[in-house]
């Protein structure tokens, strides 16, 4: 992969398939190039692989697949697969390896050697982005002008809390989009607002959601933003990727908004970054969101204590946004269970 100096359009970066699954190299200064390709998947790219055997047939032969966001997901969400992972794996790998893809030896059993060596580190990295779930759904929800939203959004940035860049990105557009819901990103007949309704709709009845934010609910959410996130953090924690890392998805709130608006950034020093898409959002919003990242005050290294602190101060802020209490008992149960317990723990993907 190859950076590049100035933004890549995401024309460039985008190829559909008529299943509806598309590929998208996310990095907005990544070249695309010529492959090799490292493909990681979500659930629903892994679980339906009709959309591989459409690529040109030189194309698929330069295509490396990796289900691990797929694979963490299932581990996080889904009994059965926990069950008897291994097997699982393979099964969900075998049609990938029937149209030429190939898979190291022992390639499940590794995999799932890495998800039980690192639950708990696990478990905590993906449960930092749920407080957020939690702050953009109960936005959405509330009858407030768009003033007040983002006045309390640039307030939210200047707490004692970890400031992630895409979180607040992706907050701030969510406010932005909602008092403004007749906007079209240029060459989509939906709008932009659509795309972020449906994705923070409650599903009652569907993975063990309800109409009121509970664990299930934050981890599904979580599971599907952690593929927009995924490659910048792999990269921040050393990952080597196969030439140029694309994910795979049919998520249309992901790629046609998401992704889209908000991409990762490539960075000399490998720390994750996103950036505002020049050919994504509107320019007047684009400026409000950066206006408000410019108010973050950058902080240098900090001690186990620091990151206590601030985490548990995300999660109480996130308490406070929530309408119901069985809605706070779920992040104070997020907090116990999944973020706390592995906290200070580093991830070993070897």
């Amino acid at each position: 992969m190859q950076m590049m100096e100035l933004p890549v359009s995401y024309n460039q970066r985008y190829l559909a398939t008529s299943t509806g699954t598309v590929l998208v190299w996310p990095f907005l200064n990544g070249d695309k190039g010529e492959g090799p390709y490292e493909l990681f998947l979500d659930t629903n790219s892994l679980s339906k692989s009709k959309w591989f055997g459409e690529l040109p047939g030189d194309m698929r032969s330069r295509c490396v697949i990796n289900p691990w966001p797929a694979l963490l997901e299932q581990w996080l969400s889904n009994p059965v697969f926990r069950a008897n992972p291994e097997q699982r794996i393979n099964a969900m790998i075998e049609p990938f390896a029937d149209m030429g893809a190939a898979f190291r030896e022992h390639f499940a059993r590794q995999q799932v050697k890495v998800l039980i060596k690192n639950e708990a580190a696990l478990k905590s990295q993906f449960s930092l982005i749920m407080p957020y779930v939690a702050i953009m759904k109960s936005t959405l929800a509330e009858r407030v002008r768009a003033e007040e939203a983002l006045q309390r959004l640039e307030a939210l940035s200047k707490l004692d809390i970890p400031r992630f860049t895409s979180a607040m990105m992706l907050s701030a557009m969510t406010t932005l989009l909602k008092s403004k819901q007749a906007t079209k990103l240029e060459g989509d007949a939906n709008t932009a607002f659509s795309y972020l309704e449906s994705f923070f709709a409650f599903q009652p009845g569907k993975k063990d959601e309800q109409d009121f934010i509970n664990v299930p609910y934050l981890r599904n959410r979580a599971g599907d933003l952690s593929l927009w996130l995924c490659l910048s953090l792999l990269s921040q924690q050393g990952y080597s990727f196969v030439g140029s890392p694309a994910i795979v998805t049919g998520d249309k709130a992901l790629h046609r908004l998401i992704v889209r608006a908000i991409p990762p950034v490539l960075r000399l020093d490998r720390k994750a970054a996103f950036g505002l898409a020049p050919d994504g959002l509107p320019p007047h919003m684009a400026e409000q969101i950066a206006g408000i990242l410019a108010q973050v005050q950058v902080r240098g290294d900090i001690t186990g204590e620091e990151g206590l602190t601030r985490v548990t101060n995300l999660f109480e802020h996130a308490k406070t946004c929530c309408a119901e209490e069985r809605e706070r008992q779920a992040l104070d149960e997020i907090y116990a269970d999944w973020w706390r317990p592995g906290f200070g723990k580093e991830i070993d993907l070897s």
